[in-house]
């Protein structure tokens, strides 16, 4: 009997969710969504070995996680991600706001709701208004930053949502 390969990767549907997010501009450039996933060690691992312009804007899927199998499609509650761009600790939080927030982060969070309520193999448990969001402004690891040297500050936000993903081909998703 061989290995079955029916089984749903959340990650491999996300990336492919997320890959219809439009680019953001900020820093005089545009830029593509990075999504990867992982605990806090995988994080500062994937922040050390990259460049800045090939890092942000960043959507990082938290673990642990726990995802319920069944026959067809697969449950997470509460699954958490954070939308983190790079930002220096010199401005203060009504400037992060009005800027940071208020052009990149919102925005982007915004395209992230659409693509996951207009995929067609995702549903959000609860509908449009079930995402929770926390506002982290210069937001850094400080014992990290401290140790290293090389964690980023950031802005940032977590997200928080429910999804049920059902087997199937994702169709393009119009944001």
């Amino acid at each position: 009997m061989g290995v079955s390969t029916k089984a749903i990767i959340i990650e491999d549907v996300l990336d492919e969710v997320f890959s219809y997010l439009p680019e953001v501009s900020f820093d005089g450039g545009n830029f593509p969504i990075v999504f990867d996933s992982g605990d806090e060690v995988a994080l500062n691992g994937f922040l050390a070995n990259r460049e800045k312009s090939d890092t942000y804007p960043l959507l990082w899927m938290l673990y642990p996680q726990i995802e319920d199998h069944l026959k067809t499609r697969v449950i997470v509650d509460n699954l958490s991600f954070i939308l983190a761009v790079t930002t220096n600790n010199s401005m203060e939080n009504r400037e992060r706001i009005k800027t940071t927030f208020k052009e990149i982060l919102m925005p982007v969070f915004y395209n992230i709701r659409l693509a996951l309520q207009r995929a067609n193999v995702v549903t959000v448990k609860g509908g449009a208004l079930s995402f929770k969001i926390i506002k982290h402004p210069n937001y850094s690891s400080t014992e990290a930053r401290d140790s290293t040297g090389a964690v980023a500050i950031w802005d940032a936000l977590k997200i928080t949502v429910s999804l049920e993903i059902i087997e199937g081909c994702i169709k393009p998703i119009k944001i």
